[in-house]
């Protein structure tokens, strides 16, 4: 299996690898699913990436585990309970496949909006995509083995960027597009 722990240049075929996941969930979940999108670094043109698919899955009620986590685990992920972020439910995929993280979130939350306008913004500003792709490779060369000191270096520049985005999201008046799938 690829070594995924890793920062590669953009990957045209990451939005197909989403499209084929994220088409089996939606076939899957139906309108359990309010909204499935492709988030994270491999859902932004141009943007180098750790090469594991995030898909954030908007559910109206996310506390009824029961009505789609078995949708979810029938197409080979498993739900890790040890989460500690209570804004979402994480599921990987079972051992052997390729990774992807699936995040569930509750459809109008904060955490479910801010992953969103995330993304939208760095679709949009090519400077500051510029600016967290050097500092990812940066942080990769100096925490390459150790991925907790990797993700709490990327702190800073997400909250920079995610002033800037909020900026963008008054004067463009910014609401979500369409799901992904």
């Amino acid at each position: 299996m690829e070594d995924q722990w890793r920062i590669a240049p953009f990957d045209a075929e990451w939005r197909d690898l989403f499209l084929e996941i994220g088409l089996k969930l939606r076939h899957s979940l139906g309108g359990w699913a309010i909204r499935i999108d492709h988030v994270g670094s491999t859902s932004i043109i141009g943007m180098d990436a750790k090469p594991i698919i995030d898909i954030q899955i908007s559910v109206e009620n996310i506390e009824d585990e029961s009505s789609y986590k078995w949708l979810i685990e029938k197409n080979g992920f498993e739900l890790r309970p040890e989460n500690p972020d209570r804004t979402k439910k994480y599921f990987r995929e079972v051992p052997g496949n390729r990774r992807t993280h699936i995040h569930v979130r509750q459809a109008g939350s904060y955490s479910e909006q801010l992953t969103l306008l995330f993304r939208d913004y760095l679709r949009y500003s090519s400077e500051d995509r510029q600016r967290y792709i050097q500092e990812k490779h940066r942080l990769m060369n100096l925490y390459k083995n150790d991925r907790p000191k990797y993700v709490e270096g990327k702190g800073p520049i997400v909250w920079d960027i995610l002033q800037k985005a909020h900026i963008w999201s008054q004067e463009t008046g910014w609401r979500p597009g369409k799901t992904d799938v």
